[in-house]
Formats: structure tokens, C-alpha cells, sequence
């Protein structure tokens, strides 16, 4: 059966016929430290979808057991996925932070396993998971075909002027109750600045034009998204001349820089910039805002319909009996990944 067979069949198989098999054998694993260099290395070829990591903040997610790595069979890496199954200290929203495949390995249904995996792996209690994304790059489709819905976005960097789409999904396979939710303002992240975030009306694509709208520009009035512009560049500092009548020796020039002809070379301290904060009573009228619009949108299982291809969801297991009390489960039972092997760890 090809992909379009999959697709064209969603409506009428069981979810558990719709899980999406990798083009090639892979196993996913919990990530290592000695991982680190092929995660920092594929950063650098995505990083203006991805963001950035620097090794310290890998080494940490390594620690807390929130990287994910998937390897060919000849144990080799091809891609990796960030998560936390806690998002603003929620227990029931998890995050992703990266997703990341190799060039050459795209479009193989790679990151849809690892997505898959890192759902598997989420505490009972977490239900949703979601992201952000930059709205100009392609992997919005990637989200929207693993049946994420597009509920808010917010302004990223002044610098950039990009807008990020905030999307979410229900983990759980055969959720349809579990009430939607997102943030009201976002002041950490790569971005480290206060960012109002708003809804998106039902019926309103993810791709259309949104308002920036930035603290302390215009008193916060939302500005339609203009063009970027090219910032100039910084002249470089040249280099002291040398005195050319210095005394010479064994093809080699000993002498101090001419004193007409040098140039001083200050490095100037850059001042550091301030952080601007949104209004309070902007951040208040968003948060109502917010709740209003969820409380509304939530009633109505029809507001927000997912547009997956694929079926990633977590299928919970039922662990009771014919009368409805609990059975004792293994722990091995609960162990989704197994732990890597000594020859990785090592």
C-alpha cells in the first residue's frame, strides 16, 4: 500500500492502521552525550528553522532524558527530536523544542516516528502537545499533516520581524474533549523579550498576513507585517600598518607599526540592551482574551479541525478487568525505549 493509499483510506480504518512506517529501517533511541556533535552539527545545516542550542543547553536536555535520536540500521544517526512532556509548568502540555532529520533523509517519515515515540514517552498525565514555528518555513505542513491545529501565534524578534504560529495536538488516540490551551505571553526562549500572544480565529489560515505587534512600538497598536529590510553592515577595523623600513634579516621583518600610519584599534563595549515589557494592562486584556476566546472555541468540537495525514497519537492502554478495577502493571511494561546500548553510552 503507498502513501496515497494510507491518506485515501483515513476515514475508515482504525487509528491504529493509520501509524506512519519509516521508508527505512530505524530504531529511536534516548539520546547520549556522545551524541552532542552529530545534534550540533545538524543545527547548524537548519538553523533558521530550528533555532539554536549551544552545548551547554544539549547537554542539559540530554541529562533530563529529553533528546531522542533515530539511527539506520547501520546505527548511524539521521535525525533527532527535543521535547519535555511540562510546558509553563503544566503537567498536562508537553513542548517540542526541535525536530531535525538529515537533508537526505526527509520525506521519509522519520520525524513523524520520532514524534510518535516522544508522545509514547509523555507521562500519563499529559494529554496535549505543542510548538512554535516560524511562519515563512516550510515545516508548518509537517505540524498540520501530523495533526496539529494552528490556535495562536505571537511577534518574534524586532530584528527579523517573523511571526511564530503556536500549534498544538491531542496525544491521546480518540481525544476529542481534552480543551485546547496556549499561553497568553511568552518572555523566555530564544527570543528572551515579552511577547503578547494572540489568538487565531477559527477559519483563519496559519499563513495569512498577522498583526506584529511589539512592546513599547506605536503603545502597543498591532502593525500589519512589512517587508525586512537590510541592515548596514559594520565596517571592519583595519589593521595597524607596518613600518616597510623596519630592519630586515633572513627573509623575515622586525620593526614597531609606523607611528604616522597606524590606526588605534578600540574595541568599544557594547551597551547592553534593554528589555521593553509589554503594558501590564496589554498583558491582562490578552489573558482575558485568551480564556474567553478558549472557553468559546472549546465548547464546539467542530471549532478546530485537524488536517493530519497521519496518525501519531498515544493509545492508552486499558489496565482494568471485566469489573473496571486496576491491574497491576510491570514496569517493564511502561518502558517505551530501551536504554542505549554500552558501546553508545561508552
Amino acid at each position: 500500500m503507498n502513501e496515497n493509499q494510507i491518506i485515501s483510506v483515513s476515514s475508515v480504518c482504525s487509528p491504529s492502521t493509520l501509524v506512519p512506517l519509516p521508508r527505512i529501517a530505524i530504531n529511536v533511541r534516548v539520546g547520549v552525550m556522545s551524541d552532542i556533535p552529530f545534534l550540533d552539527s545538524l543545527q547548524k545545516l537548519h538553523t533558521k528553522q530550528v533555532g539554536w542550542m549551544p552545548t551547554k543547553q544539549f547537554e542539559a536536555k540530554i541529562e533530563k532524558g529529553h533528546v531522542l535520536v533515530a539511527e539506520d540500521e547501520s546505527r548511524q544517526p539521521v535525525g533527532y527530536c527535543i521535547g519535555n512532556d511540562q510546558y509553563f509548568k503544566r503537567d498536562d502540555v508537553g513542548i517540542i523544542y526541535q525536530m531535525n532529520v538529515l537533508p537526505g533523509k526527509q520525506r521519509g517519515l522519520i520525524g513523524a516516528n520520532l514524534l510518535q515515540a516522544m508522545f509514547e514517552r509523555a507521562a500519563y498525565g499529559c494529554k496535549l502537545f505543542c510548538c512554535w514555528c516560524a511562519q515563512d518555513i516550510q515545516a508548518n505542513h509537517f505540524w498540520e499533516s501530523m495533526g496539529f491545529v494552528a490556535l495562536a501565534f505571537r511577534t518574534g524578534s524586532a530584528q527579523k520581524s517573523r511571526i511564530h504560529i503556536f500549534w498544538q495536538k491531542r496525544i491521546r488516540s480518540g481525544d476529542t474533549t481534552t480543551p485546547y490551551w496556549f499561553p497568553s505571553q511568552t518572555s523566555s526562549g530564544a527570543i528572551r523579550e515579552d511577547r503578547l500572544v494572540l489568538p487565531i480565529p477559527p477559519g483563519t489560515h496559519w499563513s495569512d498576513a498577522k498583526p506584529l505587534v511589539l512592546p513599547g512600538v506605536n503603545d502597543g497598536a498591532p502593525q500589519l507585517e512589512a517587508p525586512k529590510e537590510k541592515r548596514p553592515r559594520t565596517p571592519k577595523v583595519k589593521a595597524p600598518v607596518v613600518n616597510q623600513s623596519a630592519i630586515t634579516g633572513g627573509g623575515m621583518r622586525w620593526g614597531a607599526a609606523n607611528p604616522a600610519t597606524a590606526i588605534e584599534v578600540v574595541k568599544q563595549k557594547k551597551e547592553p540592551k534593554p528589555k521593553v515589557k509589554n503594558d501590564p494592562k496589554l498583558v491582562a486584556a490578552a489573558r482575558e482574551l485568551r480564556d474567553r476566546w478558549l472557553e468559546k472555541a472549546n465548547e464546539d468540537p467542530s471549532a478546530f479541525l485537524a488536517n493530519g495525514k497521519y496518525e501519531v497519537s498515544r493509545a492508552i492502554a486499558d489496565h482494568t478487568d471485566s469489573t473496571g478495577s486496576p491491574l497491576a502493571v510491570e514496569r517493564e511494561e511502561m518502558l517505551v525505549l530501551p536504554a542505549p546500548p554500552s558501546s553508545i553510552a561508552a
